[in-house]
């Protein structure tokens, strides 16, 4: 069957607006006596509880196994969990309607999550998805729906299912899909994403992070040690914090995560000695087109694990979390096992290697959010609430997890710290270019021929990774437009191919290196189509805390799907352009300006082919051509008279309960990245 209509993370479910019955007994904790839990639920919930500082954190992990038991976060499942938890099934209610994967209404026992994000969607995942949909029609053991960027642009367009990555696939797989999924039978197993092996590199290309990362058996402790695993964190352990520090300092490693921010100033922000502090992975990889840290984690993630060990070490802190995003199943089961097989070696825990550091490191799975990326929003996630960001100041190195200082970093940056300490910092820093030290593992997606993963040294020419690398576009194509840095980079063309790929020349070209995501548009994909995928997903994914973002991402689809079917003219191009500059800058985490930016460049870059699309509509219409349209928008008077005044965004209410959408059809689309 597929999927009830779902509502944007900004939203409530319908009836939220409904008055309070003041007659009715307000909702408390259910007691005892009012509810009954199974034993082995209770035990799993108590487990987790028992892993954290404070128990509502384990509010996620106790409703994924609820919904794991019942099916859904049905009305019964919720007060189980509030009846162990001690808190009020209301205050479940409100997380459950926010995470994408928790089920709020019954659903099929199995679930198929087809990926129709950008780099999918510029593959064909919109008519794979249609497809699916159709031929599991009427099955109500089936749960089929559209899901936002699932991390595996590498292998698009693909699906989820059960959990399992499968892909690339075709519509005409839909039906081996579903018999084998029927027949209890592995899932197009030659097609699954664990049997894939890392994109092939040059000959005597430096490789730190991906060398030998396919050898056989390297997701085990025994292998990764054969290998020199944890030879750093030993050496690491002989040093004291302050010289751990200092050689993260002199590799000026900058965060891979997006922001760019170098490491070792991040940790010499956070206060000195003994206190509660913290250390976050940030594993929720979910900004569309990136997919890298995935491979980290499936295939070396004691790599990552002694990372996060020695960062701990010279920042002093004594507890960790790994927050890996929902979809990640299997990513999540083999860090599960490392984290096992490095507690019971002594890398982790108490007196590590017989040291004076401790390291308790608990591993936190998300549910569904892509506003949970942002740093503020996954700490209000870990500490068991709806992922909204915070406002700032005081920043996390201050005031964090917990109120505590705590230390944010996302996989890849942490899994660079063994190297950096294995070969130095200052050999490190002779990498790549003076402001960006290092190698960096660059995701590659869209229409290219040999999508994958890349590790290459910063400033090489972006054209060596597109068309060297990754091999361009396919025969008879041009690259139209890409995105250097994920979704939420302002698109360069073909004119800026040769712009070294590195932090300060993509901010030069006016674009940003981000989460070193690129994802390559052709000429056989019209913009209009692109921006209108963009603008959806960060509608639906927007938060709704802040105005800028919740009314300018909705405004920015309705103007979108005006100029779509013919509404527009070209004054709607200079309004669009408007409202994301309006956007830009003013709201409480970037989600906004990841829309805005992108959609900016592309009415910059592409006016001419969104005016002829205007032109087109039109025409379709019957409403003729605008051939004087600038001397009519001369007459209309200045743009700004034209735009609401600013407290009008808030007092309209556009786009409050607009849900996601597929292909234009309301109710079909799934947030999840």
């Amino acid at each position: 069957m597929n999927a009830p209509p779902r509502f944007a993370h900004g939203s409530r479910a319908p009836g939220w607006d409904k008055p309070v019955d003041l007659a009715k007994e307000p909702a408390g904790v259910p007691g005892p006596a009012q509810v009954e839990v199974p034993p082995q639920l209770r035990e799993e919930i108590e487990a987790r509880m028992a892993e954290y500082p404070e128990p509502r954190s384990a509010a996620l992990p106790a409703l994924a196994a609820a919904q794991r038991l019942h099916g859904w976060c049905s009305p019964q499942a919720i007060e189980q969990v509030a009846g162990v938890m001690r808190v009020t099934p209301a205050y479940l209610e409100s997380l459950a309607t926010f995470y994408d994967m928790l089920e709020t209404s019954p659903a099929g026992r199995h679930s198929v999550y087809v990926c129709t994000n950008i780099s999918c969607s510029l593959r064909g995942a919109d008519a794979l998805f249609d497809a699916i949909a159709a031929a599991a029609e009427g099955d109500p053991d089936v749960n089929v729906r559209a899901f936002e960027c699932l991390g595996a642009c590498d292998i698009a367009p693909m699906a989820s299912v059960d959990g399992t990555y499968v892909g690339p696939l075709e519509p005409g797989d839909a039906a081996a899909l579903l018999e084998d999924l029927g027949a209890g039978r592995p899932v197009l197993p030659e097609r699954q994403l664990a049997r894939r092996h890392v994109a092939e590199h040059a000959d005597g290309a430096e490789l730190l992070l991906l060398e030998g990362i396919d050898e056989p058996g390297l997701a085990t402790r025994a292998v990764y040690e054969r290998r020199g695993g944890y030879q750093s964190l030993r050496r690491a352990l002989a040093m004291s914090p302050e010289e751990v520090l200092a050689q993260i300092e002199a590799s000026s490693l900058r965060g891979r995560g997006g922001a760019g921010f170098q490491m070792g100033k991040k940790v010499s922000f956070l206060p000195h000695g003994a206190m509660r502090k913290y250390l976050v992975c940030n594993a929720d990889e979910s900004e569309p087109g990136t997919f890298k840290d995935r491979e980290l984690m499936q295939k070396s993630p004691h790599m990552l694990l002694e990372g996060i060990a020695i960062a701990s070490y010279a920042a002093e802190i004594t507890r960790a979390f790994i927050y890996v995003r929902g979809e990640y199943e299997l990513q999540a089961r083999v860090l599960a096992a490392a984290l096992a097989e490095a507690r019971d070696a002594g890398y982790l825990g108490e007196r590590i290697l017989d040291s004076h550091h401790s390291l308790d490191v608990v591993l936190h799975r998300g549910a569904g959010a892509y506003i949970c990326g942002e740093e503020s929003a996954l700490l209000d996630s870990l500490e068991g609430k709806r992922g909204n960001p915070r406002l700032k100041p005081p920043f996390p190195a201050i005031q964090g997890l917990y109120q505590g200082p705590t230390l944010i970093n996302n996989v890849e940056t942490l899994a660079t710290v063994p190297a950096i300490i294995r070969m130095g910092g200052e050999r490190y820093a002779q990498l790549g270019v003076e402001t960006s030290t290092g190698t960096k593992v660059v995701s590659v997606s869209g229409h290219v021929q040999r999508p994958g993963n890349y590790e290459l040294p910063l400033g090489i020419s972006s054209r060596e990774i597109i068309y060297g690398l990754a091999g361009g576009p396919p025969a008879g194509r041009e690259v139209k437009c890409w995105f250097p840095g994920g979704s939420s980079a302002p698109v360069l063309t073909a004119a800026d191919l040769d712009v070294p790929y590195d932090f300060d020349s993509m901010g030069k070209a006016g674009s940003m290196l981000g989460s070193g995501a690129i994802i390559v548009v052709d000429d056989s994909t019209p913009i209009l189509d692109v921006a209108l995928k963009l603008a959806r997903f960060y509608r639906h994914e927007s938060c709704g805390k802040c105005t800028p973002c919740r009314e300018g991402t909705n405004w920015t689809v309705k103007m979108l799907e005006r100029i779509d079917a013919g509404e527009a003219t070209p004054m709607d191009l200079e309004i669009m352009a408007s409202v994301q500059e309006h956007i830009i800058g003013n709201c409480l985490c970037v989600l906004g300006d990841a829309m805005a930016m992108p959609i900016g460049s592309m009415i910059e870059k592409f006016r001419d082919e969104f005016e002829q699309h205007i032109e087109r509509a039109r025409e379709r219409r019957g409403l003729g051509d605008l051939a004087a349209s600038d001397g009519a928008l001369a007459a209309q008077g200045g743009l700004e008279e034209h735009l609401p005044p600013a407290g009008a965004l808030a007092a309209s209410g556009a786009g409050s309960g607009a849900p996601g959408e597929h292909g234009g059809r309301p109710g079909t689309q799934k947030g999840g990245a």
